[in-house]
């Protein structure tokens, strides 16, 4: 829609040009002839001085008319002047309220894109991308290109007027703002109208006002064969999938904590001195067993003479 808006912009502001050169031009000849006018009426008093004419103008009337023609000039390009200034003015006055105007024009849309939870959901979006808040929104389905609606098209519509924000309207929307909700599924409605499902196209014409009443109209199209031979890889939104893995650990550490009666984490610290004490511990373990061991063999169960042969041992030297 935009680059079809902006070629008719341009063909304005080029015609608009061609009208200011044109007019400039006019005034310029205007202006031109007005300040040659005294000078050829001076130019002529003073050729017709020269010749022999009987009723000759004496000093002081010639000098009345040249102010004359002088005045009046003056006051012709003080008029002139006025009026270009008045122009100028109301061109400027038409400009801010135009700015203003726009500042404040709001742009309601309306489209479908599939739910971050699988590609087969589908989602209706209605977002104003305008400066201004967008008030009284009204939605009209209508057929396109054609008489009335096909039974696919009508279930797609049944269930967008599900929605009592597209059967009744919106009151509000602010600028940049957007409303959003879960319309069907693809795949339901495609198991009971088929590839039927792919001819649905049809128009929304969304009607609105901005802040000082102004009505627009603007129109969505809604065509379902651009689904046709589109796929998705890797599995789904990543930030769906990110907040999924997050929401299975926060239910482990739920369940982790709803075992303790306190309700809290039991943490163990360990710290430097407490592996010091550890390796110290088992140091001793080990010194007591070897201890232990060498005394059992130093003393035999017979007597204590000989020490107990360890079985499985050779003899020693």
């Amino acid at each position: 829609m935009g680059d079809c808006v902006r070629p008719t912009y341009f063909y304005l502001r080029k015609s608009w040009k061609e009208m200011n050169k044109e007019k400039h031009t006019w005034i310029a000849i205007t202006l031109g002839s007005i300040l040659l006018s005294p000078l050829l009426f001076i130019g002529g008093i003073i050729l017709g001085s020269n010749t022999d004419v009987s009723h000759a103008l004496s000093s002081d009337s010639m000098s009345s008319w040249v102010s004359a023609a002088a005045t009046l000039a003056i006051a012709i390009l003080t008029f002139i002047l006025a009026k270009e200034t008045w122009n100028l003015r109301i061109s400027q006055m038409q400009q801010v309220e135009q700015i203003r105007k726009d500042s404040i024009r709001p742009s309601v849309e309306l489209y479908f894109l599939p739910s971050p939870v699988a590609f087969q959901f589908i989602n209706v979006h209605v977002e104003n991308n305008g400066r201004g808040v967008a008030r009284s929104i009204k939605f009209t389905f209508r057929p396109e290109g054609k008489e009335s609606f096909t039974p696919a098209e009508l279930d797609v519509i049944s269930h967008l007027e599900n929605i009592n924000m597209l059967k009744s309207g919106l009151s509000s929307l602010g600028s940049g703002k957007s409303r959003s909700s879960f319309v069907f599924s693809f795949l339901d409605l495609s198991k009971v109208h088929k590839d039927k499902m792919f001819e649905v196209h049809f128009s929304v014409s969304l009607s609105f006002e901005d802040a000082d009443g102004i009505a627009y109209i603007s129109e969505s199209i809604i065509d379902f064969s651009e689904y046709i031979g589109v796929t998705e890889i890797g599995g789904g939104d990543p930030t769906y999938q990110l907040f999924q893995e997050t929401k299975k650990i926060r239910e482990i550490l739920q369940r982790v904590q709803g075992n303790m009666s306190s309700g809290r984490f039991n943490v163990n610290l360990f710290t430097s001195e407490d592996r010091d004490k550890e390796r110290e511990a088992i140091r001793k373990e080990i010194e007591e067993a070897r201890k232990s061991e060498e005394s059992r063999r130093a003393v035999p169960p017979g007597g204590a003479g000989q020490p107990e042969p360890v079985p499985n041992e050779p003899p020693r030297t």
